[in-house]
């Protein structure tokens, strides 16, 4: 069987011949250069992603991508999946003299990888902070954005809690690297306010030492300096308070996310006549490792409302993948202990 680990993997993931659809490119934009990946042919329509806090693009959505969807996205589309300055897992050490892009900049990022690859327009993926930059960039670029999935979106300014903790992971992280106090916070931020619950308990192990591991404290140092000074996102759904959002817009939460007063909030300001808010049952704030079939099902029928993947049969599709996923967990857990797991996953490397 073939395998491939991309940090953390809390399964070993076959991937087979999707590997052969899997490029990278560094992108030149005002703010540096920016990894880029890059799944499936460039022929298809794009999608293009922007990842959260602490966690890249790959380990946000190669798993999903090639994996937790069955690759059935990749028939159809190509995934671009936009880094961060100096989030990806093997980025080098910002220049100490570096200016890091704000929430506008990073959504200049967007349009740059645009730009570079000559979409004319696209459907926008976020999670976390990268929910928050796609918004802000389709708020901008309306007639650039087909659609927008967005998970755990905040529209909102920093409040004072999430300022204060934020002030202090930063004073860590430049100056004695990762701790146990900005480790707990980044488990809080990605899987909700009660990790114990959570029914994947190796998902949360491989998380947790993923974080500990992480490369280059002070890079995400200034990744969270620049989301805690966002500006507010001004939209409303009548044009009472800003302009009216015309993009489709998918937005989901998992039930034990930190984040689901967040996204209710944004839901408000949206047309609900061309958007959708769902809460997944039973998952955490990772939906997309917690709960891939549920949002794949959701992300399927928001694409078929909007023309897309007309043919494709929702409920075999999502029944093969679980399947599918079941053959391969039972697979793993016999071919390798955790030990061996965690072992693979610090190379970073095919095996």
């Amino acid at each position: 069987m073939e395998i491939w680990c991309t940090v953390p993997s809390f399964i070993i993931r076959p991937i087979g011949s999707l590997r052969d659809l899997q490029f990278e490119e560094k992108l030149p934009t005002a703010y540096g250069n920016v990894k880029v990946s890059i799944y499936g042919d460039r022929k298809n329509l794009p999608i293009v992603t922007f990842h959260d806090l602490g966690i890249d693009s790959e380990t946000t959505f190669q798993n999903f991508f090639l994996f937790g969807s069955g690759g059935l996205f990749l028939e159809k589309f190509c995934i671009y999946n936009i880094n961060a300055p100096g989030q990806e897992i093997d980025a080098l050490s910002l220049p100490e003299n570096y200016i890091y892009p704000s929430m506008d900049g990073l959504a200049e990022i967007v349009q740059s990888c645009i730009d570079h690859f000559g979409l004319k327009s696209f459907t926008g993926i976020g999670v976390g902070v990268g929910a928050n930059v796609m918004l802000r960039y389709a708020l901008k670029k309306q007639e650039n954005v087909d659609a927008l999935v967005l998970i755990n979106c905040v529209g909102t300014s920093c409040g004072w809690v999430e300022w204060s903790y934020e002030k202090v992971n930063i004073k860590y992280l430049r100056s004695v690297g990762m701790t146990s106090f900005t480790i707990d916070y980044l488990m809080w931020h990605h899987f909700g306010k009660q990790t114990d619950e959570c029914n994947n308990a190796n998902m949360i192990r491989q998380y947790r030492t993923y974080f500990q591991r992480l490369s280059n404290p002070a890079n995400l140092a200034s990744f969270i300096e620049t989301y805690i000074n966002r500006s507010p996102l001004v939209f409303s759904r009548n044009h009472s308070n800003g302009p009216h959002l015309n993009v489709p817009v998918l937005q989901m939460v998992g039930s034990a996310s930190g984040f689901v007063d967040d996204t209710v909030e944004v839901n408000s300001r949206l047309d609900p006549a061309t958007s959708e808010w769902i809460k997944i049952s039973d998952s955490c704030g990772l939906v997309l490792d917690d709960k891939p079939q549920n949002v794949t099902q959701a992300i399927l029928l928001f694409l078929q409302g909007l023309g897309h993947l007309p043919t494709v049969n929702v409920a075999k599709a999502i029944k093969q993948i679980s399947d599918m996923q079941k053959n391969s967990e039972s697979d793993d857990e016999r071919a390798f202990d955790s030990f061996a797991m965690e072992e693979i996953c610090d190379a970073n490397l095919p095996v």
